[in-house]
């Protein structure tokens, strides 16, 4: 699912208080999700470099005895003491110290002493729930915190900075959402980068967006590197090249977030042979295309490759055109060894096509026999369930639509497959092709497009239809 930016505004006050599934647009119900068990979880949170630096942190302050300011901050000796024997650097320090309070890893004893809070102890003691929390409740802390720290103090006056109404506040926690939405394929570094300037910008002018930003990289840190670089730390996010993702551990993080919101993601069970054949077909929205294979491959090996093939050409009988052709790609990877559940399709109207095409090809492609010669039919109900994937309406993407439409119909012969599918028996082809009609970019296809699609809707009506 892709979030249109302007759903972000309500979210720019912070997010405490804010209903994440109202304030962003959230669906009611995400693509299942398989995450680490609650051992794994632990394991790794333990392993995470600045976890284990605000472990070492609250042991460092020991029993009470180090004192803090009036302000309520480490005295200047004892926050050199702890630079030196946590081996970070001033400006790491100062993270690490709003990362602690915030979390309780650190509480105050009475008005001038610091030592280890709730979150340290729950740490130490190891339970496995509890340094799961330990971490979420830090990372919580790094996404509302992080870029507080490293920006101009609240009361200063942003207009005579030249910063006119930037506001990072609740963004990098919009971005973390973002990025569990983009777990399939992750979010480029130039995506996230847009991203985060555009929302922490809303309500200006592009001219004022520009020069603020450009004053705030003078004078602070660049935040967006600044982010990523706390979030690797605690091993929330993994940088391949310049593709960016959540962790498993932030996965899980993140998922109990939305989770409380109200929106619903199934969890899926351990391992590809507990999945269901529903389950199987649900996940590969949110995984690339590579996992789903593996995991595709991985059920039909525990089914059978007949059963399975037969489990799977249900539900794409079954399920809309977005499902039918995963399940028809799983099954044409068996091979050979589903040649008979292809033959019992060839009387299922919503497996004819595929299953033509798919017994010509195991026959090796010559000579096809003529039950297995494609009919109007069977192009029109192909044609319309490629087209079907390019249909948003939500988020309508002319360009798409025209890519698909290159991809599905040979150049020169638009306004004939448009009439072809008009007579077919496809049930999404009226929306298809007014879809198509309204928003592909060439006026002349489009208006065919829409033609067919009121013959279409004219044979449909008609008595003797």
């Amino acid at each position: 699912m892709a979030l249109n930016p302007d759903d972000f505004d309500e979210f720019a006050d912070g997010y405490d208080d804010v209903d994440i599934k109202e304030a962003l647009g959230l669906p009611d119900t995400l693509p299942p999700i398989r995450l680490p068990s609650l051992s794994e979880r632990a394991a790794l949170a333990r392993q995470a470099p600045l976890a284990r630096q605000l472990a070492a942190f609250a042991e460092w302050t020991g029993a009470g005895v180090r004192e803090v300011t009036e302000d309520g901050e480490l005295t200047a000796a004892s926050a050199s003491e702890a630079i030196a024997a946590l081996g970070v650097t001033a400006d790491d320090f100062a993270y690490l110290w709003e990362y602690a309070i915030d979390v309780e890893w650190l509480t105050y004893a009475d008005d001038d002493r610091v030592l280890p809070g709730e979150t340290a102890r729950a740490w130490s003691d190891g339970d496995e729930e509890a340094v799961f929390v330990a971490w979420s409740s830090t990372l919580a802390a790094v996404l509302n915190g992080t870029l507080y720290v490293c920006g101009p103090a609240q009361d200063d006056d942003w207009d005579e900075l030249g910063l006119g109404e930037l506001d990072f506040d609740g963004q990098p926690m919009v971005m973390a959402v973002l990025l569990f939405l983009a777990r399939r394929e992750g979010l480029s570094l130039a995506d996230f980068t847009e991203a985060l300037w555009e929302n922490a910008s809303a309500g200006m002018s592009a001219a004022d967006s520009v020069l603020a930003r450009a004053r705030w990289l003078e004078a602070y840190d660049d935040p967006v590197r600044l982010l990523l670089g706390k979030l690797a730390d605690l091993g929330a996010i993994a940088e391949a090249g310049e593709t960016i993702r959540l962790t498993p551990l932030a996965l899980a993080a993140v998922h109990e977030q939305l989770a409380g919101a109200g929106v619903d993601i199934p969890l899926l069970p351990p391992t590809a042979a507990e999945l269901t054949g529903e389950q199987l077909l649900a996940m590969a929205e949110g995984v690339g295309e590579d996992e789903f294979e593996a995991e595709a491959d991985a059920w039909l090996a525990a089914r059978g490759a007949d059963d399975g093939a037969r489990e799977l050409l249900g539900l794409a009988a079954a399920g809309d055109p977005g499902e039918r052709m995963l399940a028809v790609a799983a099954v044409t990877r068996i091979g050979a060894a589903a040649e008979r559940a292809w033959r019992d399709s060839l009387d299922v109207p919503q497996l004819r096509p595929y299953a033509k095409l798919s017994l010509a090809a195991l026959a090796g492609g010559e000579d096809v026999p003529p039950d297995l010669e494609p009919l109007p039919d069977d192009v029109a109900w192909l044609t319309t369930d490629m087209l079907a994937l390019a249909c948003d309406e939500e988020y309508p993407d002319p360009e798409e639509i025209a890519a698909s439409i290159r991809e599905a119909i040979p150049a020169g012969q638009e306004a004939a497959i448009f009439e072809m599918m008009s007579r077919g028996t496809h049930p999404d082809v009226v929306d298809v092709l007014n879809h198509v009609g309204r928003y592909h970019p060439d006026k002349q296809l489009a208006k065919a497009a829409r033609t067919a699609a009121y013959r279409a809707t004219s044979r449909r009506a008609s008595p003797a239809r």
